[in-house]
């Protein structure tokens, strides 16, 4: 039989009206299997703790896994490539923070993806200060002592950071040139890695996330000097802010959320945000983010999208201006 072009048409309309709507049903089934959640960070970190209590809840809420698979290194890239690079249908999404995804995106030299457009910002889940600390044998006591006595000992104080270009090595040189002293970076592939070094004297200063350090501080093996966000912490309510502390311009003001690859459904991002949203309004969830020294910071991924932009021109003239690489 022969089709005229008309038939032609319509049967290709029909075809992609039935397409449309299995697609539509297949989404509205999300999720039918394990989902992995990437963190591209090692176990025990604030990047960690709280993708376990975010994938934990969606569990629970969606009768699927949400599996963590932690995939350390690179300043993040190493993870975050895992997510560029997923089928963008929802079963592979992970969590991005300003350190990772935006600040050592801005220092890298080159990325196996890029940056901002492979990827779709799903929700924004938290928000968290860093502490200023000390290994305890160092003869400081606030900031001030730490700026003296690095102006005395020029070039003799070290400083961990998660890797060069990230979020921690960037706000320590900030502060760095604000203080203007000569303090030695040393990189590490976690925030715990290097907190265990500076408690046992090995290096001396470190700018790092609240949620690891903040149980060193309470131990005594570390010492806190200041916190780098607007307020003080209830949970270190004797450590002063960056800024009464005299560096208001280190302030720095972290934040973690998930994002998944390019082109996803806008269906299935619409489901996860809103069961993410819900989950950040149970009191339960609430409390297992202040008990880290985070707030839940729910919103639309617009919402999310936004942030990014306005932290990749905040930190791109701090990376610019001080001429920090990753190679």
């Amino acid at each position: 039989m022969k089709l005229s072009i008309l038939d032609i048409g319509r049967a290709a309309v029909g075809l992609m009206a039935t397409f449309a709507a299995c697609t539509a049903v297949a989404q509205g089934d999300y999720p039918n299997r394990p989902v992995r959640f990437i963190v591209n960070a090692a176990a025990g970190g604030a990047a960690d703790v709280t993708a376990r209590i975010l994938t934990a809840a969606l569990s629970q809420r969606l009768g699927q896994p949400f599996v963590v698979e932690n995939r350390p290194g690179g300043a993040g890239v190493i993870g975050l490539e895992v997510i560029a690079k997923a089928e963008p249908d929802g079963y592979t999404i992970g969590g991005a923070n300003l350190s990772t995804f935006v600040v050592a995106a801005l220092a890298a030299k080159r990325l196996p993806y890029r940056a901002i457009q492979d990827f779709t910002p799903i929700a924004k889940q938290w928000t968290q200060p860093n502490l200023l600390g000390v290994t305890p044998s160092l003869a400081v006591n606030s900031v001030s002592d730490l700026v003296t006595y690095a102006k005395g000992h020029p070039g003799e104080l070290f400083y961990g950071s998660t890797g060069t270009g990230t979020s921690l090595h960037v706000v320590t040189e900030l502060f760095r040139t604000k203080a203007g002293i000569q303090i030695t970076h040393v990189p590490y592939k976690s925030a715990p890695a290097a907190e265990s070094d500076l408690a046992a004297g090995q290096i001396q200063l470190m700018i790092s996330n609240f949620t690891s350090m903040e149980p060193q501080v309470r131990a005594g093996r570390i010492r806190a000097l200041a916190i780098t966000g607007p307020n003080r912490s209830p949970l270190l309510p004797n450590v002063p802010t960056i800024a009464e502390a005299g560096f208001p311009a280190v302030e720095m003001v972290t934040w973690g959320g998930v994002v998944g690859p390019a082109r996803m459904p806008a269906a299935i991002v619409q489901k996860l945000n809103a069961e993410i949203n819900a989950i950040l309004a149970d009191p339960r969830i609430v409390k297992q983010h202040e008990s880290l020294g985070a707030t839940v910071a729910p919103g639309t991924p617009a919402q999310f999208a936004d942030l990014i932009r306005a932290d990749a021109a905040k930190w791109g003239a701090v990376i610019k201006a001080g001429h920090i690489s990753i190679d």
